[in-house]
């Protein structure tokens, strides 16, 4: 999860530093601020205690990706170094262990979790998550799952995933343009929008079961049989 660290407080844009407080709230680490010592979940960015109880940071869109996938789509990208103790927050385990994930859209009461073992019987999901219309879509080699709107222009599109010639590439396809899109970075290849990108959402790879713990009024998603 990434959020802004700046907020306003008492009409001003304050930007925050914050630190680990050590404990854990329903299985979710716990920040504090420098400035007012108010706590933080780390998971929703909800003030939970303190000065600023209450106030709540802006979550910032962000994706867990393979270093290569990444790279292909977003060549340039700068790497911020490592500080600290090795694998101190532990380590990213989708991979081996997808059941035990899905990826979070939305907050509060209207977040929904996909779990990524229903995610890779079907590839592309076309959904809503009020009050947007969304596709989740992941990568079944590398288990990479991502959320984008389903809104271009005036048009809500639905998709359906698209077998490529080379392996490599990930595919769909909307019904409503038949134009063809690569489904890790929502770009348009072919067709009637090729040059368009749909517009990617904050969606987040949880654990299912801390992600119960802190969204207990959020939906699971099951396909409909």
């Amino acid at each position: 999860m990434v959020h802004s660290r700046t907020l306003e407080i008492n009409g001003k844009q304050t930007i925050l530093e914050f630190g680990h407080e050590g404990v854990l709230y329903r299985q979710s680490f716990i920040m504090y601020d420098k400035k007012t010592d108010s706590k933080w979940n780390h998971s929703t960015g909800l003030a939970m205690a303190g000065e600023l109880a209450g106030h709540q940071l802006e979550i910032l869109p962000s994706r867990v990706m393979r270093w290569d996938s990444w790279k292909i789509i977003h060549p340039n990208t700068k790497v911020l170094a490592r500080q600290g103790r090795w694998d101190f927050m532990g380590s990213y385990v989708a991979r081996e262990h997808f059941a035990a994930f899905g990826l979070s859209v939305g907050q509060g009461p209207q977040a929904k979790l996909y779990p990524y073992d229903v995610l890779l019987k079907h590839e592309v999901v076309n959904d809503v998550v009020t009050p947007q219309a969304i596709v989740v879509v992941i990568d079944p080699a590398d288990k990479q799952a991502m959320a984008f709107s389903r809104k271009v222009a005036d048009k809500t599109l639905t998709f359906q995933p698209v077998k490529s010639k080379d392996s490599k590439s990930l595919l769909m396809r909307d019904q409503e343009t038949k134009t063809l899109w690569d489904r890790l970075s929502g770009k348009a290849m072919e067709g009637t929008l090729k040059g368009r990108e749909i517009e990617p959402l904050i969606s987040v790879p949880w654990l299912r079961e801390r992600w119960q713990q802190i969204y207990r009024e959020g939906l699971v998603y099951r396909k409909p049989s």
